[in-house]
């Protein structure tokens, strides 16, 4: 069967699995074992897509990673450090919309699935106090939530893209920091229009004794950013060092011992989610299913003939995946790989592109309706899809065209 039938099966099979909301690692096994029989690959072939793309040091990374970020998620919950940084937060910024757009952009860094529906009460509380309306409240919440996913390093689908591209965490940060502070600004003007700063929060004041404390509160991820992109540390060696710092925050001195000891034996644990791992193994066979199928080699061969400006095909097809699929970490997992041979290569212009292609599709995930962030904000806030994405739209268009004009100083090809 050609190539292309086999890619669209697999895909279509994926799509369907989203949005039957099955695991995420089952549904890229699936696709995995569609595009082998599709393509014909013998008994043999699947057997050795199973050993090559379950045994290496990617897919072993990965699900060390993946695993370790649960963990830092559950004893910053159980450690009361979220509710610290809301906290502390609160008592330092006065002005009631940089805490509407803070509190899902906090909760954000936490990797919760659907997270969006934690912060939406928080969101909700300062929007009514500024009467803002639903549409907008929710817009503020789904916006603020994902606009740090463009390049913060704990987020498993820049993880996954980090491996599978060979491209450092560091660079991703530094090509798409731009991205964040542009979505974050003009999302606030855009999204804040004709709202005033006159509604305040009573008894908040800077002090740099609270700015001390908030910086305490978000240590941990602190750690974690300054080990990854500025001393390039191996990550599950950083998220180690940041569930350290996490486990020992908020620890009285007194009995200093077993209460570390005591936070030891109850939040380790039950923060492992072994369910990622299948996410993980997944990816990672349908990566190397599309290698093994030679699916990659035949459409970079009619991309290359064609003479499409590899630029705008990254820009449609990252954008047009991610939103099919509402997954980040299932459409890095089809683009990457089949993009890596297309990707010009030469340092910074090579990860330039692939920060772009990651950028696309993070911004296809964001307004997905397959999305659960995007269905959970939508339905909390009763609105319809339609205001919804429009209201969207423009932040979109902004981000993406930053990310444009950044890869085209890197060089354009």
């Amino acid at each position: 069967m050609p190539w292309y039938f086999a890619l669209s099966g697999s895909i279509v099979i994926i799509l369907v699995c989203t949005y039957k909301k099955i695991n995420t690692g089952i549904t890229m096994l699936l696709g995995a074992l569609t595009l082998g029989l599709l393509s014909g690959l013998s008994p043999l072939g699947f057997m050795h897509v199973l050993y090559d793309g379950i045994w290496n040091s990617i897919t072993i990374m990965l699900a060390i990673s993946i695993l370790l970020l649960g963990i830092l998620g559950h004893i910053l919950k159980a450690t009361g450090a979220l509710d610290q940084i809301i906290e502390n937060l609160n008592a330092l910024i006065s002005d009631i919309r940089i805490i509407a757009a803070a509190m899902p952009m906090l909760i954000g860094m936490l990797t919760v699935p659907g997270g969006a529906i934690l912060s939406a009460p928080l969101c909700e509380e300062a929007g009514s106090r500024l009467q803002v309306s639903p549409l907008r409240q929710a817009v503020i919440n789904n916006w603020f939530r994902h606009v740090l996913y463009f390049m913060f390093p704990l987020f498993p689908g820049l993880i996954i893209a980090s491996e599978l591209s060979g491209v450092s965490l560091g660079l991703y940060f530094m090509h798409n920091l731009p991205l964040t502070i542009v979505g974050a600004i003009f999302g606030f003007f855009f999204l804040f229009k004709g709202y005033s700063s006159a509604v305040k929060i009573e008894g908040a004041s800077f002090s740099w004794q609270k700015a001390g404390l908030l910086i305490k509160s978000i240590m941990p991820l602190l750690v974690i950013l300054v080990l990854v992109v500025f001393l390039n540390i191996y990550f599950p060696l950083a998220l180690s060092a940041g569930i350290l710092v996490a486990l020992i925050n908020y620890l009285p001195f007194k009995n200093f011992y077993n209460s570390f000891t005591g936070r030891l034996k109850t939040m380790i644990l039950p923060g492992v989610k072994l369910p990622v791992v299948l996410v993980i193994i997944g990816i990672m066979l349908y990566k190397e299913m599309l290698s093994k199928t030679e699916v990659i080699s035949d459409m970079t061969n009619l991309v290359l003939d064609a003479g499409l400006p590899i630029i705008f095909l990254i820009a449609g097809m990252s954008f047009l995946v991610g939103m099919l699929t509402g997954d980040n970490s299932a459409s890095v997992a089809i683009l990457f790989p089949l993009f890596i041979p297309l990707i010009p290569e030469g340092g910074l212009v090579t990860s330039a592109y692939f920060a772009f292609l990651y950028a696309g599709s993070t911004a296809g995930h964001i307004i997905s309706p397959a999305h659960p962030c995007f269905s959970l904000t939508k339905e909390y806030y009763r609105v319809e899809v339609k205001d919804f994405i429009s209201l969207t739209l423009p932040l979109l268009v902004v981000v993406l065209l930053t990310s444009f004009i950044i890869t085209l100083l890197f060089g354009y090809h």
